[in-house]
């Protein structure tokens, strides 16, 4: 369980409500760590992200479920955040009510990538949740 209540976890949780973008690492099949930025809704003891059913996060993840989330630092390299934790993909849909927020989060940004939200998610329908277990930074 993570612990929120700290200076250190209250800030966390406070990013994890509000940024648009987090980097989610995966590791390749040679063992290499694969950092991307990706769209996240976080709902209080995970992060939901969407992907190409083909995308090679999915397949890193199908083979080995660690990973690990981060947040840009500010423009000092401070405000460091890491999130280790397991990642799972779903099998079927999340909660209708967890999609409709993630949607309204980044209605904007599908618009920005040129998309229609019936097209995104046509496209992005491989749900990945992670659930994190521990947490550092600074």
């Amino acid at each position: 369980m993570l612990d929120f209540t700290s200076r250190f976890g209250r800030r966390v949780k406070r990013r994890l409500r509000t940024e648009k973008i987090i980097w989610l690492t995966t590791v390749d099949s040679r063992g290499t760590p694969q950092p991307r930025p990706v769209w996240f809704h976080w709902d209080g003891r995970t992060a939901l992200i969407f992907s190409e059913p083909r995308a090679a996060k999915v397949r890193h993840i199908a083979r080995h479920s660690k990973v690990a989330l981060s947040f840009n630092t500010d423009a000092d390299g401070d405000n460091v955040v890491v999130l280790i934790g397991d990642a799972v993909i779903l099998k079927g849909p999340p909660s209708a009510g967890r999609v409709k927020t993630y949607l309204r989060k980044y209605r904007q940004g599908i618009r920005d990538i040129g998309m229609t939200v019936p097209r995104f998610t046509a496209a992005f329908v491989t749900p990945i949740v992670v659930r994190p277990k521990a947490m550092r930074g600074y």
